[in-house]
């Protein structure tokens, strides 16, 4: 899959070069600075991210799920069936019904905890969203700035994850 998710990326790159070449140099310079910068952005927060779940899974506190994991079983064959032959009532059937009380489940609250800014906040993260603006200011202080394909080359990794949520299929 990664290989699949690779392979839309460039192909996308390829696409705005050869479109960013149509017009000059300077507007391939820009799309290229935009999207080396928008791709450290996104591997910084990868990498932010993976090291807060990460820190969740090492800090969990599991034996709240061994009353669960001892009290579940697998559903046989009829419970199964009752299930999906089983009818949820619409919004209009249950407001307009007599006995239309449906228990509202409540979900629980999970508390923020000043940890959880680590990944927003990490140096890194901060690091690659200040070269972009970095490569900004050096592009317009050149006279080279471009804007729309500046804003070409950020949104090429948008469009290739929307396209490849809708190609590549997860197993």
């Amino acid at each position: 899959m990664a290989k699949k998710l690779a392979l839309i990326y460039l192909c996308s790159d390829a696409v705005l070069i050869v479109i960013c070449a149509y017009f000059g140099a300077v507007h391939v310079l820009n799309s290229q600075v935009a999207l080396i910068s928008s791709s450290l952005i996104i591997l910084a927060s990868f990498l932010g991210y993976k090291k807060r779940v990460a820190k969740k899974i090492a800090t969990a506190d599991i034996s709240a799920f061994d009353d669960v994991n001892e009290n579940s079983k697998i559903p046989s064959q009829d419970e199964v069936a009752n299930l999906e032959n089983s009818r949820i009532p619409n919004e209009y059937e249950a407001k307009n019904s007599r006995n239309s009380r449906i228990p509202n489940e409540k979900t629980p609250k999970i508390p923020l905890r000043l940890y959880e800014f680590g990944s927003v906040f990490s140096p890194l993260r901060l690091l690659a969203y200040v070269l972009l603006i970095l490569a900004f200011f050096i592009l317009l202080k050149k006279e080279l700035f471009e804007p729309l394909s500046f804003l070409a080359g950020i949104a090429v990794m948008p469009i290739s994850a929307l396209f490849s949520a809708l190609f590549i299929k997860a197993k």
